[in-house]
């Protein structure tokens, strides 16, 4: 009786820790693919560093990884115009399949930008009644700014000892990165 109990305790610490857990010690195969609509107006200002909003999980993950690249970062609690480059960022959907050795996950992350540090194109996008017209429409503005709007959906496959956690962490970095490596490619000569 005493083996069976002590055998119940250790699968429910197991349980626990993969359930709880943050870690990750697997093999990914990780696929990202970004799809953008934009407008350039003549003359663009590109203002230095960004302003990310919302301050939330997935924001501190996106003004983290261009903090780490060497940008200027505000994030901000409101769409308000910003002095750096306006990034409005956010999770569409994430959609994981979960075991603790083998997982498989799909994110789905937007994000709205400004050069100028405008939130209009993120403001007109929140008030559409058609969101996903929106996302495939922007409007030019009198200011002379470049805008953008950008799909990032990243897929994976993972095998080994796995947390969900660890896992969810591990698919939001990677939209993170997804995006980050957008916007840096936007100022150095369009689109990417």
């Amino acid at each position: 009786m005493k083996k069976l109990h002590l055998v119940g305790m250790v699968m429910v610490v197991l349980v626990l820790i993969f359930y709880f857990g943050d870690f990750t010690l697997a093999r990914s195969e990780t696929h990202a693919s970004v799809q953008t609509v934009g407008v350039r107006n003549t003359n663009a200002t590109f203002n230095e560093g960004f302003c990310v909003y919302p301050d939330s999980p997935f924001g501190g993950l996106v003004a983290s990884e261009l903090r780490a690249r060497g940008h200027r970062v505000l994030t901000l609690s409101a769409p308000v115009e910003c002095d750096g480059q306006f990034l409005a960022v956010w999770v569409e959907w994430v959609n994981v399949s979960y075991l603790p050795v083998l997982s498989k996950g799909h994110v789905l992350a937007v994000a709205i930008y400004s050069s100028a540090g405008d939130p209009t194109p993120y403001l007109k996008y929140m008030n559409a009644t058609d969101k996903k017209k929106a996302l495939l429409k922007l409007e030019g503005t009198k200011k002379p700014q470049f805008q953008t709007h950008i799909i990032a959906e990243v897929s994976d496959e993972s095998e080994g000892f796995i947390a969900l956690r660890g896992y969810h962490d591990y698919l939001l970095r990677q939209a993170a990165k997804a995006i980050a490596d957008q916007v840096e490619g936007i100022r150095r000569g369009g689109q990417r």
